[in-house]
């Protein structure tokens, strides 16, 4: 790993994440990684908030593929825990959400890179309407340096 690239920053959106921005560290084959973001409202749809703020924090561990762009295997699970607050006019609402994902990164170079990854997601805290069980998804443009 001497001479790799260690730190991956990204610009990405998803499902509970939102668009977000985020930020990962790599240990050998695995990453922990930190990312905030938030969703623009909508007036007059039902998603008319005053506001919205995510915060996701997640566990990488690499484990199968190669990449001629770096040593970090490209596919990899996913474990996270996502933090979602929503403002109303007269109300706020919070929500945890763990999820459970696969995923791989497709490099362009040694720099440049794009995350894709799916799974579920278990709401432990919901103040929302949301089902108990939801889809899990994102997507992320990253830059590793």
């Amino acid at each position: 790993m001497s001479g790799q690239e260690k730190v991956n920053v990204s610009i990405g959106a998803g499902f509970l994440e939102t668009l977000n921005i985020g930020i990962r560290y790599q240990l050998d084959q695995s990453q922990v990684g930190l990312s905030i973001g938030t969703w623009p409202s909508d007036p007059g749809s039902w998603f008319d908030w005053n506001s919205l703020i995510s915060i996701s924090g997640d566990y990488y561990y690499h484990f199968g593929g190669f990449s001629e762009f770096s040593d970090l295997q490209p596919w990899y699970g996913r474990i996270g825990l996502d933090f979602l607050r929503i403002g109303w006019d007269d109300d706020v609402e919070n929500n945890l959400e763990p999820h459970f994902r696969i995923g791989r990164d497709f490099y362009f170079n040694r720099a440049f890179g794009f995350s894709l990854d799916a799974g579920v997601g278990f709401f432990i805290i919901n103040d929302s309407d949301m089902a108990p069980v939801v889809p899990a998804f994102g997507m992320s443009f990253f830059y590793r340096f």
